[in-house]
């Protein structure tokens, strides 16, 4: 599970774009334009394709790569849509990789201008012109982790909260009835040793569970 994202660059996670960013390449009269957003899922890159499909329809080919998910569950996906195979669609993703973003989708539309590039011409063209998009572009971290339910009395507030702080959480939620509720959300490398040490605290007055 990730959490919400944050400019700081530490602990375990990985990188997406603040927003979108874009370029513009020309090549031997051919026109590339590159357009690079930062994504949840693939039904939103599929919206962003098909968004730049339609917007500039006059252009040749609208070709892309995305890329989703943490480095253990890491999804990729390319289209050349039409150029010679391997010509875009790689060259656009190695682009993404070469910048370590995740969560990312390019879409590089190309006008062409009367004169081929050749394959490897075309690939360069490709890969710079969403290099040139990310020169410099604001990143954000997505920190992985999970969450806790904790079921404590009032007295055991402070103490729960101490421990949070020191494991780098943050709550989630807060219900507050005949105990205590929360839910929350601690980097995956501290979340076994915060629940071991409010446990331990709780002295058999308190319970972790994780959410449904």
């Amino acid at each position: 599970m990730s959490a919400p994202t944050d400019d700081a660059a530490e602990g375990p996670g990985y990188d997406t774009l603040v927003g979108p960013v874009t370029s513009e390449l020309k090549v031997q009269r051919s026109r590339f334009l590159a357009e690079v957003h930062p994504i949840v899922d693939e039904q939103e890159a599929r919206s962003i394709v098909a968004a730049a499909a339609k917007q500039y329809h006059d252009a040749r080919h609208v070709c892309f790569a995305w890329r989703l998910g943490p480095v253990h569950a890491r999804v990729e996906h390319r289209s050349d849509a039409g150029e010679p195979s391997g010509s875009a669609g790689e060259p656009i993703l190695n682009a993404l990789r070469q910048a370590e973003l995740s969560d990312t989708v390019a879409v590089v539309v190309r006008w062409f201008g009367g004169v081929k590039l050749g394959t490897g011409g075309l690939g360069r063209a490709y890969r710079d012109t969403v290099a040139a998009a990310l020169d410099g572009a604001a990143k954000r971290r997505i920190h992985l982790g999970g969450e806790l339910e904790i079921i404590f009395p009032y007295s055991l507030q402070k103490t729960v909260n101490h421990h949070l702080e020191q494991h780098g959480g943050r709550r989630v939620s807060e219900v507050y009835a005949d105990d205590v509720v929360w839910r929350v959300w601690l980097p995956s490398h501290t979340l076994d040793a915060f629940d071991a040490a409010v446990t331990e605290a709780g002295q058999g007055r308190l319970q972790t569970k994780t959410p449904e």
